[in-house]
């Protein structure tokens, strides 16, 4: 008898490409401040982790906490053409399945699809290939979705979390494949803020994140002697439930902030 060994499947959100990034568990007053056209955040630990010149900022983006929701999908196989003791392919796959099996995660190896092959008998309809779908699928230790059959013609696929992102589905020709639930991003969940600050013990059990993009000068080589401009990415990671220092940062990135003469001054940054 052959044995099935089970992979270490899981998943890996992308990740921003920034240029620094800070978390607040308990912001208080203070932690971020407007001053003489400085915008200074600090971390969690009371240091300055970000100062930027009001005028370097370029845009930013908020989006606020999401736990995101795991895509469903539909296959519908009534158009497809049912052939005696034919043989029919469906590949499964998800963005961001990752599987540490080969190679350790160490390697970020990527387990891109799965395919279910199935057989019909001499007689061939097209429930007995949904059902053949289903439980190939729901019979394999592997997958990160599972499957159910509806109506005899369809056979809906439902991903384990929405973290393994939007499902991308090959079925047989003549299929109608749609969204009986949408995917929706995480955002700010713990796996995710984790990767920016590993071996760090998040305080939060949720964060709404805000990505500054601003001017920051850096020596180089290229210019002896003198300072470039370069664009830079921060990424700033709050408490969700802390809805004051969510609106204040904001306030702050998207000029609707008060006193105006704040953003105004002589920085000595």
């Amino acid at each position: 008898m052959q044995k099935q060994i089970k992979m270490a499947i899981s998943f890996k959100l992308p990740k921003i490409d920034a240029d620094s990034a800070l978390f607040l568990d308990t912001p208080v007053a203070g932690d971020t401040d407007l001053d003489k056209g400085v915008l200074t955040v600090k971390d969690e630990a009371g240091n300055d982790a970000l100062i930027v010149r009001a005028g370097d900022f370029l845009d930013f983006e908020y989006k606020a906490y999401a736990a995101g929701t795991a895509n469903i999908v539909d296959v519908d196989l009534s158009s497809v053409t049912m052939v005696n003791n034919g043989t029919y392919s469906l590949t499964v796959s998800a963005p961001y399945a990752v599987n540490f099996f080969g190679g350790g995660q160490e390697t970020g190896a990527v387990y891109t699809a799965r395919t279910y092959l199935v057989s019909a008998d001499g007689t061939a309809t097209i429930a007995e290939v949904v059902d053949s779908f289903v439980a190939r699928i729901n019979g394999d230790l592997n997958a990160y979705f599972s499957a159910a059959a509806v109506g005899g013609t369809t056979v809906r696929i439902t991903a384990d979390d929405a973290g393994f992102g939007p499902l991308t589905i090959q079925a047989p020709a003549g299929s109608a494949v749609s969204d009986n639930v949408a995917w929706v991003e995480p955002v700010g969940t713990l796996s995710e803020v984790q990767a920016y600050f590993p071996g760090s013990t998040l305080g939060s059990a949720s964060y709404s994140r805000f990505v500054l993009r601003h001017r920051k000068a850096i020596r180089t080589n290229i210019v002896n002697g003198l300072q470039v401009i370069k664009p830079a990415k921060a990424v700033i990671y709050i408490d969700s439930t802390d809805g004051a220092a969510i609106t204040l940062l904001t306030n702050i990135l998207s000029g609707a902030y008060t006193p105006v003469a704040d953003y105004l001054g002589c920085p000595a940054v």
